[in-house]
């Protein structure tokens, strides 16, 4: 993704009128956090219907999610 959103990686699905979003993270040090290595973390998913935008609140809120996923330590992951 880019600008505001760089850093982060959109999963994309249709299904009908919906289109789905999944929004991950990459931890590259992913071992040194419990992880077998390298991992997608998947933060949230949203949808929205065809033609449409999420607006930069939806963003903002995906952004939050994300800086209190990697304030943690340990982190908060469910395998």
């Amino acid at each position: 993704m880019h600008g505001d959103m760089r850093g982060w990686f959109e999963a994309r699905d249709r299904h009908g009128p919906w289109l789905y979003r999944v929004f991950c993270l990459l931890e590259r040090d992913g071992a040194a956090l419990g992880l077998g290595g390298p991992s997608v973390v998947l933060v949230t998913g949203m949808r929205k219907a065809n033609e449409t935008a999420f607006t930069k609140a939806d963003y903002a809120g995906v952004r939050a999610l994300g800086e209190e996923y990697r304030a943690r330590m340990p982190r908060s992951i469910l395998e």
